[in-house]
This record gives structure tokens, C-alpha cells and sequence, in this order.
């Protein structure tokens, strides 16, 4: 079965319907007492409002009629001012981390019930910017068709450099799932697989003289077309233009401990500017203390070069698909399914794929693996210990055990031959804190029994 095959597989399996928060909360409405029971037909807010139905088949994927009863607003009524839809037992939002984080997903931003406007801190440590502050802020309304903007900025004070961020999206029809989009970056960026956020590896770099990510500088710019499929997946087609740039390690960067050991170095990369057409699908799910998460994914069908310009000139494809199964109250299975193709072309060093470390393969080293093609499964099974608390979840320490499989590799014919390679398989236990604030794990090689285990520290799951 070919690459290909198995994301159209993961594919059509992400569009089973999830029984969320979200739509629980819908079906369960009811009208304020001082509003007479009559049937709906809108909600007057700021800007463009949205009819109730609108938002019911935003927010559920399902049909107006689960709001059965809303006020009317007839001729010459006053506009009576209703309370956006409250999402109960909100605990958390999975999403695979990809992207430039400039804009919320507007379901999140609804159930996290923020208001038109938020401001964010940033600080990060890594071995070539050294320091780097700055700051974000983002305005969207979901419940009407003002346009979303993102912004970012920052200093990198190891290399001397202003680093930003911009986004706009513009909602085109009510209910405001299909966008069209614009953005621009200056960042220090790393390979979307290595997903170790900026506390963790800021932590890691200051106590243990560890980075877990390889950086480049990526500036560009790029136009979007996205669409919102209730119960599937926000479906968009990007047209970028990106140049990319080697950077040095910064020898002058310190650690508070381990400061005898060696700095890893940091990779160049390949030079240049890609211009690119891209496919992609992305889903989030959340889940509750109640509930479990359910299926979602990121998937990437990218085209560089050929007619579009640029210095490279490939096809690549990306999946990574999660799900979260919360099997009794005090137990959970975590499960992630990543693969990555070159169907044509040949990868600059910054796109091809990397296995290994923390990420995955906890007992392999940073990145062992790199190829232009490449398959990681992971599962972790979470046992909550002693007691539950009064919410029917699991109160005290995790006990985990896991299991990692994949490797990376070449194939020069640009077939996904993973039926020929030798797989590598790492396993092991951990301990988890009640909010998963801090998880320790011991991970060994299975196919190499006599090896050591290896230790990691995460402050948070991994997938």
C-alpha cells in the first residue's frame, strides 16, 4: 500500500463525528427567562451578526434546530443583546503544533471565551538567538465577519535581529467558515518535527546544556484560501514564497549547570528561496475530564518549484494523525501516526525528515534518522494512580508505559518502501504529575536489550 493510500485512509477516518463539549452544549440551550420562547432568527452584535442557525451549524456541524427557541427580532424591535454559547468541562485543545501560531483557531478562541482582544509574553533561549523576547496580540469576533489579525514581534539579543509576525484573515459568508488569508514572517524556525516547545528547551538549555532543535531563518510571505468542513477538517490551499538562512551556533551561550559539556553545533541548511503550492487539512480536537479527544491530524501535500520558480524543486508529502481514548476514568491511551514522502524532486536539508530523540524514539539520540521519507508510530497507555477526584478523574501520579516505532530513509526512486526497512523500536515506562505539568520517562532500545536506559524530563505530553 503506497503512502498515499494510508493518508487517504487517516484521512476518511477523521470525519467520523465527535460527540464534543461544543455540541452537548448547543443541543442543551435554553432561552434567558425574560425572553419570551419564540422561534429564532438572529443575534444582533458589533459588526456583521450572525443568525443563531448560523452559529449552530458552525459551532456543531449539525442543523439550525437544535436551537429551537430564540427570541425574534421583527420591525422596529429594540436588538436584545444574548450571551455567546457556553462550552462546559473545556479542559484542554489537542492540536498537532505546526504552523506560525499567529492566529487561534476561532472554536478555540469561542470556547476559551476570550475577548475580542488578547496580548501574549514570549522569552526563548536556544544556542543561535541566545535571548529572545517579545510579545503578540490577536483580535478576532467568530460571532461575526470582522476580519482576524495576528501580530508578533521580537528581539533576538545573541544575533542582533528584529524577528516578526503578521496575519490577517478576512471571513467571506456567513457563518464565516470559508476564509481567505494573507501572512508574513521574519522567524527563527526549526523542523516541524522537532516539537519541543520554547519553556521546555529554554529549561533544558539552562539545566542540562540541551537543545533540542536544529534552526534556520525562514522570511516570506504567502496568500491562503480555507475552509472550515464541520466534522472534518479546515481544508486550505497556500501559495508562499519563502527564503531560507543558515545560522551559527552562539558560542557565547551559557547554562547554569552541565557547563563542561560540548554545545551540539547547528546544521546550515540549503540556501534559498522556495516557492511553493500547498494543500493542507488540519482538525482540532478537544477534550474534557468527562470526554475523550477524539481523531486530529495535520496533513501537507506541498509542490515547490517546476512552474512556480525558486531554488528547489520538489513534492512532499507530510501526515501526522493523533487521537486521544480516554478507556475508564482513570485511564487513557494516547496514539500518533506520523509519515512523511517525496514523491519527486529532491529535499534542501531544512524539509527532509528527521527521527529521533525526545520527539520520538525516546532511546535513540537527536535526529538519528534523516531521509526523505520516513514512518513514526507512538502509543502511550496513562494509569492514573490511588484516587480519583470529585470530577471522576484520575487525582495523584501517572504511571505511563510506551512504545515508539519508525525510522527515516532515502529511497532514490521516490517510493515509500517502509515494508524494507528495518524498523526501530524503543519502549519504556514513566511517571506523570495529576496536571501533567511534569513527566519523567525511561526509555530503552528493545532491539538492543543490554543498552542503558535513557532519561527525559517533559512538561507536557508528548503527542
Amino acid at each position: 500500500m503506497t503512502f498515499l493510500n494510508w493518508v487517504c485512509m487517516l484521512t476518511i477516518a477523521t470525519a467520523a463525528p465527535v460527540a464534543t463539549p461544543e455540541a452537548r452544549a448547543v443541543r442543551s440551550w435554553s432561552p434567558p427567562a425574560r425572553v419570551a420562547p419564540l422561534p429564532a432568527r438572529w443575534i444582533l452584535i458589533p459588526g456583521r451578526a450572525l443568525a443563531r442557525e448560523e452559529i449552530a451549524d458552525e459551532v456543531t456541524g449539525g442543523s439550525a434546530d437544535t436551537f429551537y427557541y430564540m427570541p425574534r427580532i421583527g420591525p422596529g424591535d429594540e436588538p436584545i443583546e444574548i450571551e455567546p454559547v457556553e462550552l462546559q468541562e473545556s479542559e484542554s485543545w489537542r492540536r498537532a503544533p505546526f504552523g506560525d501560531h499567529l492566529l487561534t483557531d476561532p472554536a478555540r478562541w469561542r470556547s476559551e471565551k476570550t475577548t475580542s482582544g488578547r496580548g501574549d509574553l514570549h522569552a526563548d533561549y536556544n544556542r543561535v538567538d541566545q535571548l529572545r523576547l517579545g510579545g503578540s496580540v490577536q483580535y478576532q469576533d467568530p460571532y461575526t465577519l470582522m476580519p482576524r489579525v495576528g501580530g508578533r514581534l521580537e528581539y533576538a539579543t545573541g544575533r542582533k535581529r528584529t524577528l516578526y509576525g503578521l496575519q490577517f484573515e478576512q471571513p467571506l459568508a456567513p457563518p464565516g467558515r470559508l476564509a481567505i488569508g494573507a501572512s508574513m514572517v521574519r522567524r527563527t524556525d526549526h523542523h516541524e518535527l522537532h516539537q519541543v516547545d520554547d519553556l521546555e528547551n529554554t529549561l533544558a538549555l539552562l539545566f542540562g546544556r540541551q537543545d533540542y532543535r536544529d534552526y534556520f531563518e525562514r522570511e516570506g510571505a504567502g496568500a491562503y484560501l480555507s475552509w472550515r468542513v464541520p466534522d472534518f477538517s479546515t481544508v486550505s490551499v497556500h501559495a508562499r514564497a519563502d527564503d531560507y538562512r543558515s545560522l551559527s551556533v552562539n558560542r557565547g551561550t551559557r547554562s547554569w549547570f552541565q557547563r563542561d559539556r560540548i554545545l551540539r553545533d547547528n546544521p546550515g541548511v540549503d540556501d534559498g528561496t522556495q516557492r511553493s503550492a500547498i494543500l493542507r487539512l488540519e482538525r482540532l480536537a478537544q477534550t474534557s475530564e468527562r470526554t475523550r479527544a477524539g481523531l486530529y491530524h495535520w496533513i501537507e501535500v506541498e509542490r515547490s518549484g517546476a512552474g512556480l520558480g525558486g531554488d528547489f524543486e520538489f513534492t512532499r508529502v507530510l501526515a501526522d494523525v493523533r487521537s486521544v481514548l480516554r478507556l475508564s476514568p482513570a485511564t487513557t491511551l494516547s496514539l500518533r501516526a506520523v509519515g512523511g514522502h517525496t514523491a519527486a524532486g529532491s529535499l534542501p536539508r531544512q524539509r527532509r525528515f528527521p527521527v529521533g530523540g525526545v520527539d520520538g524514539l525516546r532511546a535513540h539520540t537527536f535526529a538519528q534518522y534523516l531521509g526523505d521519507q520516513m514512518l513514526l508510530a507512538q502509543g502511550e497507555y496513562d494509569v492514573g494512580l490511588w484516587r480519583l477526584d470529585s470530577r471522576g478523574g484520575p487525582n495523584g501520579l501517572h504511571a505511563i508505559l510506551f512504545v515508539d516505532a519508525g525510522r527515516a530513509w532515502e529511497n532514490a526512486a521516490h517510493q515509500w518502501d517502509v515494508t524494507r526497512q528495518q524498523i526501530a523500536v524503543d519502549g519504556g515506562f514513566g511517571v506523570a504529575s495529576a496536571n501533567d505539568a511534569l513527566r519523567v520517562y525511561f526509555a530503552k532500545n528493545l532491539q538492543k536489550l543490554g543498552s542503558d536506559f535513557v532519561i527525559s524530563m517533559r512538561l507536557q505530553r508528548p503527542f
